[in-house]
């Protein structure tokens, strides 16, 4: 199924990825068309400096500031093209709401972008800076868009000039932001098997008892429970690096513990 919550997920993951790779290829040179943003005061920006906040001490623009200006001329152009071009053809409100999500991938760039400064001055004294912007690093956009997908998921539907509106009628008058994640269907139950829709489900995988994260079998096994059974494994062991050039293992059996979903 499409145009649920993972699909705009995705959207949003991609067109970060794109802003954040371009911008990064025009810092560090690997572009032609673009290089350091020369102007970085024209973008927004989250001041990490407290001092300077407080202090108000002198500081002037130097060192290279990334180009997220560039970045998302560049993933608009890539991807946004293309979603108008096909609505123009089919009307498919799909079409809108990537063109949302892309949005909200490039703004959860364009949002966080740093102001970071270094000190210049006798003794380290701090009577003038140096700045320049700097973007997060991309696991921290991820996290920030994944923050999104579980709290600020809205359900959408199509309204008239080329728009999307809430679907749920007391929330319609509210626009929709930049920090929300916009999806048309809701998720199918990725727990069931479900071949109409590709879905395997979740009867019968490998879970992990200890973890805290995705693959753990309280959340796998969405409930179900899980059974388990020792195995009797076949590992590669004793390893040697052995001059030159190669690593020598001995094989050796091991009994383990594992866990499957009921």
């Amino acid at each position: 199924m499409t145009g649920n919550r993972e699909t705009a997920f995705i959207s949003a993951v991609a067109s970060a990825g794109i802003v954040h790779a371009i911008t990064k290829g025009c810092s560090a040179g690997n572009l032609t068309e673009c290089g350091c943003d020369s102007q970085p005061g024209g973008q927004r920006y989250t001041d990490l400096d407290h001092a300077s906040t407080i202090g108000r001490e002198k500081f002037s623009w130097g060192g290279c500031s990334d180009n997220s200006k560039y970045g998302v001329h560049f993933a608009k152009q890539f991807l946004d093209r293309f979603e108008r071009e096909q609505y123009e053809k089919d009307r498919d409100i799909r079409h809108l709401m990537n063109l949302h999500n892309n949005f909200v991938g490039r703004e959860a760039i364009v949002q966080n972008m740093r102001k970071q400064c270094r000190c210049h001055g006798v003794s380290g004294s701090c009577e003038f800076k140096t700045c320049w912007l700097q973007m997060p690093r991309f696991a921290e956009i991820g996290e920030m868009l994944k923050q999104r997908y579980n709290h600020f998921a809205v359900q959408v539907a199509k309204r008239a000039k080329k728009r999307l509106r809430r679907k749920e009628r007391s929330e319609r008058k509210k626009p929709l932001r930049g920090n929300e994640i916009a999806y048309i269907n809701k998720s199918p139950n990725y727990c069931e098997r479900n071949d109409a829709e590709g879905i395997l489900g979740t009867h019968g995988r490998e879970c992990n008892q200890s973890s805290l994260n995705s693959d753990s079998c309280d959340l796998l096994c969405c409930g179900r429970g899980y059974n388990t059974k020792e195995e009797i494994r076949t590992v590669q062991c004793h390893c040697k690096f052995v001059w030159c050039c190669s690593v020598k293992c001995k094989t050796c059996t091991e009994k383990v513990l594992v866990h499957t979903c009921k």
